[in-house]
């Protein structure tokens, strides 16, 4: 559902120092975000919390999922 609803799968943003900014800045960009669920990834890492960026990660966003 996130892909369908983002320009595109994958793109380069500007750098966020940490990862509610990016988050903040992401719901800016694409407002659609703003009412969806999804998690967040910092290289291949589930987010739980606030954390700071360096530049270079890599960033999922991620649908919900159910696990076991």
């Amino acid at each position: 559902m996130l892909a369908e609803k983002l320009p595109q799968q994958e793109f380069e943003f500007p750098y966020q120092k940490n990862s509610q900014e990016l988050l903040e800045a992401l719901g800016k960009k694409f407002p659609v975000l703003k009412d969806m669920k999804f998690s967040l990834a910092v290289d291949k890492q589930l987010v739980q919390e606030n954390i700071r960026l360096k530049g270079n990660e890599e960033i999922a966003l991620l649908p919900p999922f159910s696990g076991g």
